[in-house]
Formats: C-alpha cells, structure tokens, sequence
C-alpha cells in the first residue's frame, strides 16, 4: 500500500465545489494516470491559504468522445478532456491548511495535478477533525 499514488486537485470556484459535492464529479483538463479506485485530495484557497477541503475515490473516468453533446461542448469550451465521477467523497471540518501538512513545502501554484504517496494521503486525511462522506 505504501506504494500507492493519489492526486490533488484544486477547486479554484465556489460553483466547482458545489457541483463536485452536488454531482459527485469533477470535469478535468490535467491529464494524470487516473484509474478506478484513484485517490484524489481536494484543495481550495479559503480566505488567504490554501487548505485541503476533502477527499475523493475515483468510480471512473469518462473521456469526452464519451460524455453528451451539451457536456461535451462544456468540455471543448474550457479546455477539459473528461469527467471523473466518484465512488465516495469526503468534505473535512474544518478544513485543512496545508501548511499544517506534508505538503507544506510545496509550492501552491503545483499542488494541482501533484501526485502523493498513500502515507502522505493518509497523514492529510488524519488532520482533519470531522469528515462528512457521501
């Protein structure tokens, strides 16, 4: 397990984190090794500092040849090549700064799409206090 890679994502809009917790997906344009059962870390600016929001476990992946027309166009328009639908999400309260973690040596403007070790995942996840699953 140790072994394991997960990503982080950065949710740059309040609508984008409403419709990843409302749909339960998140449209990508960064291309990574995504796979069922992928692990993704979901970061925000709150206020000032950028902060983890929550957590998230891949379903799966919908490229867009495969995605309908009126998505696909969305797709097209900003530059996304897919979907990713997920199998559980978590939100964490509050949230969690990332200079309280692992990855706070990392510069903010390459958390996107960064990759991370189960062990550093892990030791995210445990500093959030409460965590609401869906």
């Amino acid at each position: 397990m140790a072994d394991e890679l997960g990503y982080i994502l950065r949710i740059s809009r309040d609508d984008t984190e409403k419709q990843l917790y409302a749909k339960r997906s998140l449209y990508v344009g960064i291309k990574r090794d995504w796979s069922r059962g992928g692990m993704i870390l979901f970061v925000r600016k709150i206020g000032i500092v950028d902060a983890f929001i929550g957590s998230g476990v891949i379903d799966k992946i919908v490229i867009i040849d495969e995605l309908a027309e009126e998505e696909r166009k969305l797709c097209l328009e900003n530059n996304w090549y897919g979907k990713l639908v997920f199998a559980t999400l978590a939100r964490f309260h509050p949230a969690v700064p990332v200079k309280d973690t692992s990855a706070a040596g990392e510069n903010p403007l390459v958390l996107h799409g960064a990759i991370v070790s189960s062990a550093n995942f892990s030791e995210i996840v445990r500093h959030a206090r409460a965590k609401i699953i869906s």
